[in-house]
């Protein structure tokens, strides 16, 4: 399959054509070729994986999948999931000297799969380096890092105890859908990977390049701080030293904090979407496309495409998703797929959107940041290493200095979510 003739599709309509026709374009088989030679699960678990994977009835991939959809599509889950992270991220962001985007990786890596798996996380565990095992085997470095994660999360799965220990619902969903086919916990281990990569392959650079994107425009970052101060920020004494960031509200109401998450994945969405034709079918009434090929829906062409974005397409410019200010959420819908589209479209979108903007909301209100040597703050450019990720890694790190914000050094933060 993956040695196929290649159609590319690049134009919004017929982006939208292929969402519409998911019973004969389907991703599944790309589950089957690129999943397995990734995590390396058995033949036993490989006729569980592909049992009725395009949907025909009962199976582990469309039990998974439904799960994830329940578990990520509440919004209580959601608030829940972001307030472990954002609590996680306020006890290591502090006054220092770092490299930003190892920084990022790092720290979400270890929240976000705490919020997900519980204070037994494999990857929070101290001296493991398990988080820089999986970035190596993200970097297809897979040696490295795979055993280690395999052997962890092995680990993980024999001491978990539906209803005793403590993870979310989706960690609990995916648990019971691998005992309901019976899988044995070797392979839910390396099966894992997934939703590893699920979570933290978009999100860390996503994070790190919204914040850079708001510190390094000064109108920008004023504005994004007097917008989550006056809709989303509670002061709790007179004084103003102990105050509460509403993480539902930044959700809700930071609407350009928003516009300038959705235009980061825009500017460095590089990634493509894949699809198998599973028989002859023509598309649009205008083009044939022939059994066994593939479709490919490049990120990089839609999200530059001047005919859907303007002139200016090139350019960083958050307002392209504000009207009179307030978030379009059905703005250029076919031209913009940072989380895919149709019937595979990632369930876990809404809590990326929460959690990214959680953290940038949390770091901009507390902290100032200059680059480390004193010159101008400069953004590197996104380095292409996987059309399977959304957004794309720097090519290389920034030296920064985070110092407490003027005004602010003595401040106490408390997080809600209603």
């Amino acid at each position: 399959m993956l040695n196929s003739k290649v159609y590319i599709v690049t134009t919004p309509e017929l982006v939208s054509s292929v969402n519409r026709s998911s019973r004969v374009l389907t991703f599944s088989p790309f589950i089957i070729h690129v999943v397995r030679r990734i995590t390396g699960y058995d033949e036993n678990t490989a006729r569980i994986v592909e049992h009725n994977i395009n949907g025909e009835g009962p199976g582990l991939y469309s039990d998974t999948h439904h799960g994830d959809i329940q578990a990520l599509g509440d919004p209580n889950e959601i608030n829940m999931l972001t307030l472990k992270v954002l609590q996680g991220v306020s006890k290591r962001v502090q006054e220092s000297e770092i490299n930003l985007f190892s920084w990022v990786r790092q720290v979400v890596a270890t929240c976000a799969t705490t919020a997900f798996y519980g204070p037994d996380n494999p990857l929070a565990q101290e001296g493991t380096g398990l988080v820089e095992d999986f970035w190596f085997l993200l970097a297809s470095k897979a040696d490295r890092g795979r055993s280690n994660l395999v052997s962890a999360f092995h680990k993980y799965f024999d001491r978990y105890r539906p209803g005793i220990t403590e993870s979310s619902a989706y960690a609990l969903a995916r648990y019971n859908a691998q005992r309901k086919y019976n899988v044995g916990h070797l392979n839910a281990a390396r099966l894992e990977f997934g939703a590893l990569f699920g979570i933290l392959a978009n999100a860390v650079p996503a994070t790190f390049y919204t914040l850079m994107h708001i510190y390094s425009d000064e109108e920008l970052l004023h504005q994004i701080r007097q917008e989550v101060e006056t809709t989303s920020v509670v002061k709790c004494d007179p004084a103003g030293t102990a105050r509460t960031l509403n993480i539902a509200s930044v959700r809700q109401n930071c609407n350009l904090l928003q516009a300038t998450f959705k235009e980061v994945l825009r500017h460095y969405g590089r990634g493509a979407s894949a699809r198998h034709v599973s028989e002859d079918m023509m598309l649009d009434n205008q083009y044939l496309l022939k059994k066994g090929m593939v479709v490919l829906m490049p990120m990089a062409a839609l999200h530059k495409d001047r005919s859907a974005w303007g002139d200016d397409a090139s350019s960083f410019r958050p307002s392209r998703f504000l009207k009179d200010g307030v978030n379009d959420s059905k703005a250029h819908l076919a031209s913009f797929r940072p989380f895919g589209g149709g019937a595979n479209m990632c369930p876990g979108r809404h809590f990326a959107t929460s959690e990214v903007m959680a953290i940038s909301a949390y770091v901009v209100l507390s902290f100032s940041m200059e680059p480390a040597d004193g010159g101008i703050l400069e953004i590197p450019q996104p380095k292409q290493r996987s059309i399977g990720t959304a957004a794309l890694p720097p090519q290389h790190d920034v030296r920064v200095r985070l110092k407490k914000r003027e005004g602010y050094e003595n401040v106490r933060w408390d997080f809600s979510v209603s």
